[in-house]
């Protein structure tokens, strides 16, 4: 090994510590090295200036050697220097090029073989489907008759005074007799955003009142009444709620209406979060409007 420094009583310690941790093995005078750093050779015990320049000037030939050992071994110039930590996407990117796309692509073609791209007509529930599930059809009654009753009434445009927008729900519950009972909501947006309370959870609010249980409610109809929205779906907020509610009856439909005229002759359901296709007389219809099959290759 080449004798390291010919000064070492001034070559402070961390130096000998990086010579013998490899950093500077590449190197091939660390006798020249430790000469540039601490100066000329007669000098004395560094002063404090001699010490700073040393520290900066260390790590500058450290990283200078880094990069050019790093220069050697691959043949190209490093993307960035060898103290900066590889951010996300760079480990992202690298990731990617190391992966075998044939084998991500079958994968692909695995789970997923084909998929189906459904309008609301495929979707739609006429009077015979809604005829199969009470709770359903009672609910679409129940909002026609609410729709009705609010054409009709002079409304206070106070409780929706920030969105000037309307829109009515109805949750249906069920009595210990297995009677079903429409509690009817409606938005209000006193002050937002924490003081503005949709239709669907103001039902929901009004059936806690009434001291019916979570489990009894069956089902939830929304409407939009002016027909801009169709069909109109429970907003995040809503569905965080029916989240918490299906922990305790796990069938609850929501019911939402596709036709801006508001005429109720069909419907859209949804149960868990995800459409229901029509349970009768779905052989009459184009149930598929869509399909493309992914073949394994």
């Amino acid at each position: 090994m080449v004798p390291w420094c010919q000064c070492p009583d001034q070559c402070p310690q961390n130096l000998k510590e990086l010579a013998f941790t490899g950093v500077l093995r590449n190197m091939r005078c660390l006798g020249s090295l430790c000469l540039w750093i601490c100066g000329e050779a007669g000098s004395s015990v560094p002063s404090r200036k001699s010490t700073l320049t040393f520290t900066e000037g260390a790590q500058q030939v450290v990283a200078r050697q880094i990069a050019r050992s790093y220069e050697d071994s691959t043949g190209n110039e490093p993307e960035t220097e060898p103290e900066e930590e590889m951010t996300m996407k760079q480990k992202i990117l690298h990731r990617l090029t190391r992966m075998n796309t044939g084998d991500l692509l079958r994968q692909i073609r695995r789970n997923i073989s084909s998929y189906q791209v459904l309008s609301d007509a495929d979707l739609s529930w006429d009077a015979e489907d809604m005829a199969t599930e009470p709770e359903i059809s009672f609910a679409v009654r129940e909002l026609q008759a609410y729709f009705s009753d609010w054409q009709r009434a002079q409304t206070d445009k106070f409780w929706q005074r920030k969105s000037h927008k309307v829109v009515i729900a109805v949750v249906v519950c069920e009595e210990e007799d297995s009677s079903l009972v429409a509690l009817r909501g409606m938005n209000t947006e006193v002050s937002l955003p924490s003081g503005s309370l949709c239709a669907e959870r103001a039902g929901i609010a009004r059936a806690a009142s009434e001291f019916f249980a979570a489990k009894s409610i069956k089902a939830i109809a929304v409407l939009d009444p002016s027909g801009d929205i169709a069909p109109l779906w429970p907003c995040e907020v809503c569905q965080s709620w029916l989240a918490k509610i299906r922990e305790q009856n796990p069938r609850i439909s929501v019911v939402a209406f596709p036709s801006k005229e508001n005429d109720f002759k069909t419907i859209l359901v949804q149960k868990n979060g995800k459409d229901v296709r029509p349970p009768t007389a779905v052989s009459r219809r184009s149930t598929v409007t869509s399909k493309h099959t992914l073949e394994e290759g």
